[in-house]
């Protein structure tokens, strides 16, 4: 999937402008200590959405849904209530 979305030119595709278009309300769950990508970028992406809520997870990394599967479970849960 990575080699389909990044090449050499960096990512092929960026999709921050579609986000506007989501209807529903949608969580971003971000890994605090995220090497890959800044938690500047999850604010940024959660701004662009009508209904968005962003849940930083403070001792993970960039795959905070294996990093640290219970505090993911417990967020997302809360989410969906």
């Amino acid at each position: 999937m990575v080699r389909a979305q990044v090449g050499l030119r960096r990512q092929r595709e960026v999709l921050l402008g579609q986000l506007p278009s989501l209807q529903i309300p949608t969580l971003v769950v971000w890994g605090a200590r995220d090497p890959v990508f800044p938690e500047s970028q999850a604010r940024d992406a959660v701004a662009r959405l009508p209904d968005g809520s962003l849940s930083l997870i403070t001792d993970c990394g960039h795959m905070s849904h294996i990093e640290c599967p219970d505090l993911f479970v417990a967020t997302l849960g809360e989410f969906l209530g």
